[in-house]
């Protein structure tokens, strides 16, 4: 042993040869490479005590009707804001059969699920890295390069063609899943915020504790590409892993460690609470944060003209949704119809109650345009959605009046030197 402990190059977790595909380890155990890019991209290798490729070949074959909700038929979405109740009650469905699309679009999509039913089977997305936000529940991802015990708030990314299972803990789950099928999720950074706003990567959790299996049996993978599902089984645990070593991981990120931008004089744009940014569509988190003090506290009206926008209710108080949401909602904000604060949030705003704190924390994800909507999630709207605006045709402040282009003039020539105060009062 050497004096000195070192950081190698690669992080690595257990028994590994010295060098990847190199060395004498490697005529005892059985190397397994997980790659993007062909061979050129992001990797990790996992060592084995049993060939990965020890499958039954009898036992193999596609699963048809597999995830029906989850695959169920898009169409575009448009002309309509929609609000979608919580994940329905369904029969007793595990984390994957349970699932259900919300929305998609060529390069990434918004699912929920509701498990009530253990997994008796492993998993592998061979089509995208999945990032899981855990709006209700605890338990454990278990993975290849070891388990991840998780709880209500985090975020669980899953990459592509990793085998996992989730072990649900007690109580009730509800979990939106976010896909990513053209590559993975990057890390949203600004030149001029640098690289630990919002977040920092020393918040992220990776698997340091291998829970190797040595164990003989029937263990069935299913992997899904596409809508094509199939079933191997294979005579020993997929998590007989002993070591491995690479930067292609699973991990977790808990909502808590978000630290928002705010600003007193200028409104902070949703896209500035960005922490993911995936090919296609974005993901951006609403936490707990000081209310603007000198710039107006409530969403401008907004039309968003390239992209489809949804946004889960994780807890709080919703500044700009004026009581019409509650948490475990989502809504659609189809590409060009504008939106904006609901008319109570706007009277607050200009009867001046300014909170101090906006209490809440919610989960936008962004999805370029074309983006189309499932028939399943049109199943869950709300259909008096729209009229959460209707407050703009009814409160007389909101409504027509003879006088108001004369009223706005007049205004706009005695505003038109205001200026912020810059410095504190003085007493007299």
């Amino acid at each position: 042993m050497e004096k000195y402990e070192y950081f190698s190059g690669t992080p690595e977790v257990g028994i590994v040869p010295r060098a990847p595909h190199a060395g004498p380890l490697l005529r005892h155990v059985y190397e397994q490479e997980h790659g993007r890019g062909g061979f050129a991209g992001k990797v990790s290798h996992t060592y084995h005590l049993y060939p990965p490729t020890n499958w039954l070949p009898g036992e193999s074959r596609h699963l048809p009707d597999w995830a029906p909700a989850w695959d169920s038929p898009l169409r575009p979405i448009g002309g309509l804001h929609h609000l979608l109740g919580v994940a329905p009650p369904e029969p007793a469905r595990d984390v994957y059969r349970g699932l259900g699309r919300v929305v998609a679009n060529a390069t990434a999509a918004m699912n929920v699920t509701a498990p009530r039913a253990p997994m008796d089977y492993f998993f592998e997305h061979h089509s995208a890295t999945m990032v899981f936000f855990v709006h209700e529940g605890r338990g454990t991802l278990e993975t290849t390069f070891g388990p991840i015990e998780y709880g209500k708030g985090d975020f669980l990314i899953v990459p592509k063609g990793v085998t996992h299972r989730f072990e649900l803990g007690s109580g009730r789950h509800y979990y939106w899943m976010y896909e990513s099928f053209a590559g993975d999720p990057e890390k949203a950074e600004a030149p001029t915020t640098g690289q630990f706003i919002t977040h920092s990567r020393s918040d992220y959790r990776f698997p340091r504790s291998l829970d190797t299996r040595n164990e003989s049996g029937r263990f069935e993978i299913v992997s899904k590409v596409d809508a094509t599902y199939t079933r191997r089984v294979h005579p020993t645990h997929p998590f007989d892993v002993i070591g491995w070593r690479g930067e292609y991981l699973p991990y977790k990120f808990a909502v808590e460690d978000v630290r928002p931008l705010v600003a007193d004089r200028s409104h902070v744009p949703p896209s500035g609470h960005t922490i993911f940014k995936l090919p296609g569509a974005y993901l951006c988190v609403f936490t707990v944060r000081s209310v603007e003090k000198e710039a107006m506290w409530v969403p401008f009206f907004h039309k968003n003209l390239d992209y489809l926008e949804t946004l889960g209710y994780h807890f709080g108080d919703f500044f700009s949704a004026g009581g019409v949401v509650g948490p475990g909602m989502v809504t659609l904000h189809p590409v060009g119809l504008p939106h904006g604060p609901k008319p109570r949030s706007l009277q607050a705003f200009m009867d001046g109650a300014n909170a101090g704190v906006h209490n809440e924390v919610g989960i936008m994800a962004d999805f370029a345009n074309p983006t189309r909507v499932s028939e399943w999630a049109l199943g869950l709207s709300r259909p008096d959605y729209m009229s959460a605006w209707s407050g703009y045709t009814s409160d007389p402040r909101f409504t027509y009046a003879p006088g108001r282009l004369a009223e706005v003039r007049a205004l706009g020539e005695r505003l038109a030197d205001a200026r912020d105060a810059l410095r504190p009062p003085t007493d007299d």
